[in-house]
């Protein structure tokens, strides 16, 4: 008889056990994974940073988030992730999916993309006269084979890379006569637009140069007249591909009579004679990077004044 009543409690024991769930259920909800990167690394390097972005489930109300990396435990549902401000950076996107649907027991990752937000900067560096340093609000005396040339400093911020740069330099030159008298002969520009009138340093090759005077470009070997007192701007504009994060300095030979590459070439003789005249010079640079985020910093000042006046070879 007991070994009858042992046998059917057995078999009820076993019924329970299959109808009845087990003590861990049957998961409900799910898991939000929230990340970021700055230039495809995962930000921040350690702990916790601050991005404002919302996470809503369709027909329900958003939820806030301020920190990444964080995590949600949330009910299953279509979920779609916003960015709403901060981070470390420019907001790209939001990968692998800015929707994504969660099922009970599984999770999903939101990923918020940044990067180092772009920027050009240019300043003036200093006139140069064959290569070396001059004060600007100065007068100086030019020989035959010296030649003017101007420096700037640039760098460009951003995620690492390259980036192609459109910049333009101007230089304002007016002819203000032989010291003393009223007046002076014109001097002649000679266009040259040579290769190596323009670097950079680091190196960096031009992808195209051209010259303009007044806004329209000038072709080599045209001739442009410096009448006494009508002030002409002349101007080079070049494309570069320049490195993110790199120092550069770049140097403009504008005129010479003559000497090493320039862009513009004075000849004495037949073509007027610069020998005496004075000439009072102003210039100024700008750089046109696509995706600028702060183009306060894309045009220099105008520089200091030099002038400058050809003589004959001293005795």
């Amino acid at each position: 008889m007991r070994k009858g009543l042992l046998a059917i409690c057995l078999v009820l024991l076993i019924s329970l056990a299959v109808l009845v769930p087990s003590c861990t259920g049957t998961p409900t909800t799910g898991t939000i994974n929230v990340s970021a990167t700055l230039d495809g690394a995962p930000w921040p390097g350690s702990g916790t940073g601050g991005v404002n972005y919302t996470l809503t489930p369709t027909g329900g109300s958003p939820t806030a988030g301020t920190t990444v990396p964080k995590s949600f435990s949330v009910n299953p549902a279509s979920w779609t992730c916003a960015y709403v401000a901060g981070g470390p950076g420019t907001f790209v996107n939001i990968t692998p999916s800015a929707t994504q649907t969660l099922a009970a027991g599984q999770n999903i990752t939101f990923t918020l993309n940044f990067q180092t937000p772009l920027d050009a900067t240019i300043s003036f560096k200093s006139w140069t006269i064959n290569g070396a340093d001059v004060a600007g609000g100065q007068f100086y005396t030019l020989y035959p084979g010296d030649w003017v040339d101007v420096e700037y400093t640039e760098h460009m911020y951003g995620p690492p890379g390259n980036v192609t740069v459109h910049q333009t330099s101007w230089l304002k030159i007016h002819n203000i006569g032989i010291e003393g008298e009223q007046g002076g002969p014109d001097i002649i520009l000679h266009v040259d637009n040579e290769q190596g009138a323009v670097s950079m340093n680091p190196p960096s090759t031009p992808m195209n140069q051209k010259c303009t005077l007044d806004g329209q470009e000038v072709p080599v070997c045209m001739e442009i007249p410096l009448h006494f007192c009508e002030p002409v701007t002349l101007d080079v504009e070049v494309d570069w591909n320049l490195e993110i994060c790199t120092d550069y300095t770049k140097t403009i030979n504008w005129f010479s009579f003559p000497s090493p590459p320039v862009l513009f070439h004075i000849f004495p003789g037949d073509l007027g004679s610069p020998i005496g005249v004075s000439m009072n010079l102003t210039t100024w640079a700008s750089v046109n990077l696509p995706g600028d985020t702060d183009p306060s910093n894309d045009t220099t000042p105008v520089s200091p004044w030099i002038v400058v006046t050809y003589q004959q070879l001293p005795p």
